[in-house]
């Protein structure tokens, strides 16, 4: 009995180890959701800021004007207090990196920034951060370097307010004998508009990326989705009201910037709808650790059509790049499915297939790519000698339908009416056969 028993009991710790190691944490409805940081959301790799990069000659410098515009004389220039230990450095410029996590009374926005051996060499470049913004650069730890064998790297400031806010840019070198044409624009743009400020040369500057978003994705026995907040402040800090932003999208997705909304005063009246189920946001930790969500069962949904009323109408275009409306198909049934290469099965295929061949005189088959590229999904019907109808889907058509995830089938009766929102090729099938009968 005792050996039993301690065998039982090893089960459990090695259940209760296995619970703790995964992400989710579940405890009375509550469902913590860890979350990743450094995440590039789709405006990462769009982005075309840069950080000009400026001699050094004087201990006062003029402050930052944004897009290099001159700002007049009026403002009133920083004074550098100590400089860091720049021994080895045969040369010095200076840049403004925005963060607005180490404000003060005498400055915000933007950490001057020193740069050691600007001028690209075999030396290694330093990049003395004043990450406490009180312009004494003997405070502010070991500087972030680059060598002559990276073309980009990053950087890591944080919140002095909030332990543990953390935000991160990466900064690339711009590409020797590339895009001439635009980096002489930009030469002669900032050497034109820098105020008293000597501007260098493109080719010592750098692109700056900013990672400003966590992600959490969750899982759970049927449901799973996505969870992004911007800092849309740059700051650190995730969980500000009116401030920072919320995304919902398919579990794993990148954070789309379009379909971001605002955080609303008291975190627990942000809520959401997926896969016809409603969720409160219970809180989010500060710097971006983990978000907190719970069910809400007696919620009323909104983002989900009505069972026998009108579907919206919409145009799409077909693979031949021919346009059609739904309203073409007012006086027959319509099976209307949405689905990507990814997450297409081949019961999928089999049963579209069959719905097609065996059934076209009964229902209109519209079956709809949502979110692959034209090029991507041509291939795949001429390839794989697609025989069911194919066209594309659009975001206006996937938000009028409230299309959280594909793959996804509606059944929609004469006129309109919805029948079903949520039917499979393969129930679909099986229902028409049925009436057959």
């Amino acid at each position: 009995m005792n050996r039993r028993a301690h065998k039982l009991n090893f089960r459990s710790y090695l259940s209760l180890v296995s619970l703790l190691w995964v992400g989710i944490t579940v405890s009375a409805q509550t469902v913590r959701v860890e979350a990743r940081k450094n995440v590039m959301d789709d405006a990462f790799a769009k982005s075309q800021s840069i950080l000009p990069v400026y001699k050094f000659d004087s201990m006062r410098i003029e402050p930052y004007a944004k897009f290099g515009v001159d700002m007049g004389k009026n403002q009133v220039w920083y004074t550098i207090k100590q400089l860091p230990d720049m021994t080895g450095c045969k040369d010095t410029g200076y840049t403004y990196i925005y963060f607005s996590g180490a404000d003060n009374s005498s400055n915000k926005g933007y950490l001057l920034t020193l740069i050691g051996n600007y001028v690209r060499s075999r030396r290694t470049m330093y990049f003395y951060i004043d990450r406490n913004n009180d312009f004494d650069f003997t405070n502010d730890g070991a500087p972030d370097s680059i060598t002559i064998q990276q073309n980009d790297f990053q950087i890591e400031l944080e919140n002095t307010y909030v332990k543990g806010a953390t935000y991160a840019i990466k900064l690339s070198r711009f590409l020797y004998g590339e895009n001439m044409a635009y980096k002489n624009l930009l030469t002669s743009h900032y050497k034109a508009h820098s105020g008293a400020k000597k501007f260098t040369n493109i080719n010592y500057c750098f692109r700056e990326q900013r990672y400003n978003v966590i992600s959490a994705d969750y899982k759970g026995e049927k449901d799973s989705f996505t969870i992004g907040i911007k800092d849309m402040n740059v700051n650190g800090i995730y969980n500000e009201s009116c401030t920072d932003m919320l995304y919902i999208g398919p579990y794993k997705s990148q954070i789309a910037s379009d379909e971001l909304f605002s955080i609303i005063p008291v975190i627990s009246n942000n809520a959401f709808e997926w896969g016809g189920k409603k969720y409160r946001i219970l809180s989010i930790e500060s710097t971006g650790s983990y978000i907190e969500i719970k069910e809400d069962v007696n919620a009323q949904l909104s983002n989900k059509l009505e069972l026998g009323k009108k579907v919206p109408s919409f145009d799409y275009f077909n693979i031949l790049s021919k346009k059609h409306s739904l309203k073409e198909y007012r006086k027959k049934e319509v099976f209307l499915f949405f689905w990507d290469k990814e997450t297409l099965s081949e019961e999928d295929r089999t049963y579209l297939s069959k719905i097609y061949t065996e059934f076209s005189e009964e229902i209109k088959i519209i079956t709809l790519n949502h979110g692959d590229e034209p090029k991507q999904v041509r291939i795949t019907y001429y390839y794989d000698k697609i025989e069911w109808p194919v066209g594309y889907s659009n975001s206006e058509i996937g938000a009028n339908y409230f299309l959280e995830d594909v793959n996804r089938g509606f059944y929609i009766g004469k006129h309109r009416i919805l029948k079903n929102d949520n039917i499979t090729p393969k129930v679909m099938y099986e229902l028409l056969l049925s009436k057959r009968k």
